[in-house]
């Protein structure tokens, strides 16, 4: 059996005993909490990947022509980081399908992106033409439609696809530079727009995860704490009979959740506004790593490595 023991201190206080016992499919079900709570972490971590491969292609400049595998590196983190997280939340408990399918029927900037990034791969269309006086980069719009409309399709769903695909982009053709009857489309600008839509994505994913998964989530561990005084005390939920493997400290995992979202997307953020208004209705105001109050704690975790 698991039993919830508490500490005012968990590095010098006394450990006592609650009387409050769980059955051994208790570790299961704590488990399953904190991998939500990872699944969110990356599901963040994912929009500061995209965000991070975006500014690199924004900002490359390269001395000379024989360095084009240089803005083709980026190029390809960057669809490659969007077209992964276009996997990701598809595949994502509970289903944000809901939220990214609307974005990618809109046909914008980010259905543009994911669709573009398996011509990239398959097609091998990659940037060969480079501005130096303000280092921008471009794809040839004729060029493009050339290559889909030669490549041998095995499907006719892919041939179908890759014709939609070059009606779509010869509507660039008018925001395009124009250059003896061929069309440049800037790939710096089609990066600036695709990050736009990908922040909007976010604010509504993140949200809808939170509501659906993280919150009840935190609510179930801090329902796992004990208070003395109506104060939440440091909860170590063990098997004595199996330790040290069999120890959950729901504590720790609450408080390293919100130090790594206030350090990935800073206290202003919507998504920590509404933990920590969260931990403020429930009256989870001492925090046990840095021994704190909220305000010292949202200044640790800014610093925090």
């Amino acid at each position: 059996m698991f039993e919830v023991e508490y500490c005012n201190n968990p590095e010098l206080g006394d450990i006592h005993s609650t009387g409050i016992k769980y059955n051994y499919a208790f570790d299961v079900e704590f488990d399953a909490k904190l991998k939500d709570l990872d699944k969110f972490l990356f599901l963040v971590d994912m929009h500061t990947i995209i965000d991070s491969c975006g500014d690199d292609l924004l900002s490359i400049n390269i001395g000379d022509s024989d360095e084009f595998w240089k803005i083709n590196k980026r190029l390809l983190n960057f669809v490659n980081a969007v077209y992964g997280y276009k996997e990701y939340v598809n595949s994502y408990e509970p289903s944000l399908k809901s939220i990214t399918e609307k974005y990618y029927n809109m046909r914008k900037w980010y259905r543009f992106i994911c669709d573009f990034r398996n011509y990239i791969i398959h097609q091998s269309i990659i940037i060969k033409d480079y501005r130096p006086f303000d280092g921008d980069v471009f794809i040839n719009i004729e060029e493009v439609a050339r290559l889909l409309s030669e490549y041998e399709y095995t499907k006719d769903w892919q041939r179908q696809n890759a014709k939609e695909f070059t009606e779509w982009i010869e509507t660039f053709k008018e925001d395009s530079l124009e250059i003896k009857d061929n069309h440049f489309l800037s790939m710096k600008n089609v990066t600036s727009l695709v990050m736009k839509e990908m922040s909007q994505i976010k604010d509504e994913v993140l949200m809808f995860a939170y509501e659906k998964s993280i919150k009840p989530s935190l609510v179930w561990l801090l329902e796992l704490i004990p208070k003395i005084d109506g104060i939440f005390q440091y909860a170590f939920i063990v098997d004595k009979a199996n330790l040290p493997e069999s120890v959950r400290e729901p504590n720790y995992a609450l408080e390293d959740f919100v130090r790594r979202m206030i350090k990935t997307l800073g206290d202003d953020s919507i998504i920590c506004k509404e933990l920590l208004n969260l931990l403020e209705r429930e009256g989870y105001s001492l925090f046990y790593n840095g021994n704190c109050g909220i305000k010292d704690f949202i200044k640790n975790a800014r610093i925090s490595k």
